[in-house]
């Protein structure tokens, strides 16, 4: 392929093991360490004595199984420390924005609740009229459902007494019951939904972002004019909104329950 550049294949395939035990979470036993890095028990075999002459992995003694080692530790920590993920969510949605054409917003939670800190309009007029710095409903926006889901409850619980205050607040008391039966809802798609609640014309459809901890850090949020499409939790923008999440989740770190 034109413009490609010219790698080392070893190298390539060596590292195939290393990513196979970031992925097992578990020490593996050499034939199937082998077999999920795609190769042979007796090739990959002097990729992890090399490896471990490197304090990449280690072995165990007694069973012979191979794990992660310190010097891997070291390199993860590394990439921890460099890491912020508003960045990781900036150059993900930089890439994303100019082949979908959505409207996006990154909230994260603030000492008053998820609070929008980048927007980006996209070429058509939006006419969304919230800017970085608002402060979310946690029952009526979509960014807002996504934190109201997956922070603590008691958190959340503690917010609430100053929902009628914040962007498309409701002033009526949220029940428990209506937060449960919110939250189930975004747990079940992956997604949280505002079909045309906040600004009419306009669907929001927000995917929550996790850290290595599981821990959710900011929600990304995807806003076009309502076509009824739009707003299908199985649709284009709904799985664009989850795909997009999940890149940003996995350079964070998070690696979710099998």
């Amino acid at each position: 392929m034109k413009g490609q550049q010219r790698g080392i294949q070893s190298v390539e395939i060596g590292c195939s093991l290393l990513l196979a035990l970031v992925q097992s979470r578990v020490p593996m036993p050499l034939r199937d360490l082998a077999k999920a890095a795609g190769m042979s028990p007796s090739k990959a075999h002097p990729y992890l004595v090399s490896f471990a002459k490197l304090k990449l992995i280690t072995q165990d003694v007694a069973t012979g199984h191979y794990d992660l080692g310190e010097e891997a530790l070291q390199i993860g920590l590394a990439a921890f420390q460099r890491l912020s993920p508003l960045k990781a969510a900036q150059e993900e949605l930089k890439s994303f924005e100019a082949a979908a054409h959505y409207s996006t917003a990154v909230s994260v939670w603030g000492t008053q609740g998820p609070t929008i800190v980048q927007v980006t309009e996209a070429d058509y007029p939006l006419h969304v009229f919230v800017r970085c710095g608002t402060v979310l409903s946690l029952m009526n926006t979509a960014a807002g459902l996504a934190f109201a889901t997956f922070m603590p409850r008691s958190v959340i619980l503690a917010a609430l007494k100053q929902e009628r205050h914040r962007f498309a607040g409701r002033p009526e008391p949220v029940s428990q019951a209506a937060l449960d039966a919110a939250t189930a809802d975004v747990r079940r798609l992956g997604v949280s939904r505002s079909l045309g609640t906040v600004v009419p014309g306009v669907n929001s459809i927000c995917a929550p972002v996790f850290n290595h901890q599981g821990e959710m850090v900011l929600a990304v949020s995807l806003m076009r004019p309502g076509l009824p499409a739009d707003g299908d939790p199985d649709g284009a923008t709904a799985r664009a909104a989850r795909e997009c999440a999940r890149r940003i989740s996995r350079r964070l770190g998070y690696q979710p329950e099998s």
